[in-house]
């Protein structure tokens, strides 16, 4: 009897083997998630840099979900926000940054369960490929990491409470970014002071390329001026070839070509039936302890309730006496801050927008959420 779905079958064996055929990395491994869709897995830099390079050929940009594995429903939001970009090939990552964690327990007790991450991925079926790196992919030995310093951003709640954490977020965006050079980079919501960092390292990391830029113009203007008949061969500006060129020759700005600086997109927070935003932390807590975590989110809600009638303070008294009346909880902090520059609220008419943010523990599971206050 005719396989009713046999030329649907053939039709998808025969595109990823023309996608195989057009992805020449020098060592890439793929394996086909299920019968209908497919979903690249690449462990090194050269497999996925190979298959940026395929898809920007055929015209394509590249939109990047990084995350640290344990996906969610939260995570398959930016996946399926990156897919309805226009013109877009979608890259996923799954790397567990031990950089950013400042307690070994922490890290060690972090949720992994990659047989099930590619299972939602590929049943999703709208990431293109997965990239998955071996720690010395994203930290070569011999390749110096970039430090950065994020000011006030770094200084308070997460920051505060975990140091260096933020230093290690940035020092791994920067690393997959090189290797990855996204288009579109997309993180979530729910980690707000996480994305301001982000933000903030691109803004460092655009205003380095042009310094660079500036400096290696400058250099090449002393060449010319020097040397005004002969170029070095292959100077690695507008004349790789070494030909030479007048001393009154112009020549076209140059553009640097080392990194990438993606367009930043953030996904709005997921939350359950009853409120508790997604979090891959959430599937170290018994289904009890979900329940009470909901209780979070209701109280962070009374903010934006009780800020026309209440100042800042009695707001967090508030909240505060909500969390408490939970036994299980351990609250860390709560905090009003502008949502822009993160500055402490003392007064609600000197910021134009305001978030509230808190940290709780409960059942040894550290939890964290914010909401908008107002507008």
């Amino acid at each position: 009897m005719l396989d009713p779905f046999q030329k649907l079958k053939d039709k998808n064996i025969k595109k990823q083997a023309k996608k195989e055929q057009k992805i020449k990395g020098k060592a890439w491994k793929m394996w086909k998630m299920c019968g209908f869709c497919g979903v690249l897995i690449f462990h090194n830099a050269d497999g996925i840099q190979s298959a940026i390079k395929s898809w920007q050929k055929e015209g394509f940009k590249v939109a990047f979900v990084p995350t640290m594995g344990a996906l969610h429903e939260g995570h398959l939001a930016l996946v399926e926000r990156a897919a309805h970009l226009p013109q877009v090939r979608v890259v996923c990552s799954i790397f567990v940054n031990p950089t950013q964690f400042n307690d070994p327990a922490d890290l060690q007790a972090y949720p992994r369960n990659p047989a099930r991450d590619f299972h939602l991925l590929s049943e999703q079926g709208l990431a293109d490929a997965l990239f998955q790196p071996e720690i010395d992919e994203v930290y070569p030995p011999e390749h110096p990491c970039m430090t950065f310093s994020f000011g006030a951003l770094e200084e308070v709640m997460e920051g505060a409470m975990r140091p260096g954490h933020f230093a290690g977020v940035g020092q791994v965006v920067e690393r997959l970014l090189h290797l990855v050079q996204a288009d579109y980079l997309l993180l979530g919501e729910k980690d707000y002071q996480q994305f301001l960092v982000v933000r903030d390292l691109l803004r460092q990391l655009r205003e380095n390329q042009i310094r660079l830029r500036d400096e290696q113009l400058r250099m090449r203007e002393r060449q010319r001026q020097s040397s005004p008949l002969s170029w070095p061969s292959g100077d690695g500006f507008n004349n790789p070839g070494g030909m030479a060129r007048g001393a009154d020759e112009p020549f076209e700005p140059y553009e640097p070509t080392w990194h990438k600086i993606p367009e930043l997109i953030m996904g709005t927070t997921h939350r359950d039936e009853g409120g508790l935003a997604l979090s891959s932390r959430n599937q170290r807590l018994s289904n009890e302890g979900r329940l009470k975590a909901r209780q979070i989110y209701a109280a962070l809600q009374q903010a934006r309730r009780s800020w026309p009638h209440e100042s800042p303070d009695e707001t967090v008294q508030k909240i505060a006496f909500m969390l408490a009346e939970v036994p299980e909880f351990r609250v860390e902090y709560i905090q009003l801050a502008d949502s822009n520059t993160l500055a402490a609220v003392q007064e609600w008419g000197n910021h134009s927008s305001v978030r509230i943010f808190a940290a709780v523990w409960i059942e040894g599971v550290r939890l964290i959420d914010n909401t908008v206050v107002f507008p």
